[in-house]
């Protein structure tokens, strides 16, 4: 027995340091370096219980891979005199190099608005089915908070998963955020509860969210930084991709008669439906706008540039929708 532990305990030690050693060597953006903090000796599952430290900046979660720039605290915001911007938070990130370009106030704690539906997307595509029909609850179908954006969906509507998520991350409708989280969990609650726990795990430390649709609440937060790791992981779904820069969408599904129903929505980027005009050689790959008073306006983008380059952009709380659009122009202008 003494033997079976004394084997136990060595082939954990070399486990531990076979993964330090790889996290020492990793290649992060912005020279970052790593090391474990919680190592726990009686855990089979390396992956799972390390901590990621980047100049005392903490990513809880699984091992990182090397598809997310990891930026140290000394480079949260990194623009030059000469380069200014208003918004209180913005990233760009070249993700084809995983390489950081320019960012300000990457850290700091920002209210999402509806850049929210981006996490909540993301649970959907990890655990929902593309092909389920969901049945549109009273809940649902009766968010009465003033401001709310919605698809104007009935109770009793049935609509297909993926017609729904679609609705949902073209024209924004929180109902719709609603009736795809309690298909998801049963409640929204239990919704948010897996979301929290699902963003932890890819290092979105710097968030805690209590809804699935971003409308305000003191304890809904988050930071540029953390979007750009959940814009970063949705691009592996090739769903996402697919729907996240159609410019309208004409969702098409049954009332609780059985009767169809047709409903166009049409995107809230400015960019996709013409009414601002994007640098020279720029592509919208993906995008998720957001806006309340407490947010302001928000913006996040993957889009398509030089060099046949890939980069994610991401402002916060700007001024207005106007400043939001400008200053994403500025920072593209980067990339054209």
């Amino acid at each position: 027995m003494k033997k079976a532990r004394t084997k136990n305990s060595i082939i954990r030690l070399l486990s531990f340091t076979i993964c330090l050693t790889m996290l020492l060597t990793l290649s992060a953006c912005g020279g970052a370096e790593y090391y474990f903090s919680d190592f726990s000796e009686n855990s089979a599952d390396m992956s799972g219980v390390t901590s990621v430290i980047s100049s005392n900046q903490s990513y809880r979660g699984e091992l990182a891979g090397s598809n997310d720039c990891v930026i140290p605290v000394k480079d949260a915001t990194n623009l030059s005199d000469d380069f200014k911007l208003n918004s209180s938070g913005a990233l760009l990130v070249d993700i084809t190099k995983n390489k950081l370009i320019s960012s300000k106030n990457i850290y700091e704690k920002l209210y999402p608005a509806s850049l929210t539906k981006l996490a909540t997307a993301l649970v959907c595509l990890k655990y929902g089915n593309l092909d389920d029909d969901v049945t549109v609850s009273y809940t649902a179908a009766h968010l009465n908070t003033p401001g709310a954006k919605l698809c104007y969906l009935s109770e009793g509507d049935v609509v297909n998963f993926k017609v729904l998520l679609t609705s949902f991350i073209v024209y924004s409708g929180n109902d719709a955020g609603v009736a795809l989280a309690e298909h998801i969990s049963g409640t929204e609650g239990e919704f948010v509860k897996l979301m929290n726990k699902e963003l932890k795990k890819i290092g979105a430390v710097d968030t805690n969210f209590v809804n699935s649709h971003g409308l305000p609440d003191d304890n809904h937060y988050t930071s540029v930084y953390d979007m750009y790791l959940i814009m970063n992981e949705l691009l592996k779904y090739d769903t996402f991709n697919e729907i996240a820069a159609i410019d309208s969408y004409k969702a098409e599904f049954k009332d609780a008669s059985g009767k169809p129903v047709s409903k166009v929505y049409e995107n809230t980027n400015r960019y996709l439906i013409g009414e601002k005009e994007l640098p020279a050689n720029v592509t919208i790959l993906a995008s998720k706008t957001g806006t309340t008073f407490a947010a302001g306006s928000c913006l996040a983008l993957t889009v398509s540039g030089k060099k046949g380059h890939n980069y994610i952009a991401i402002l916060m709380k700007a001024g207005s929708s106007d400043i939001l659009y400008d200053e994403m122009t500025k920072l593209l202008k980067q990339v054209s």
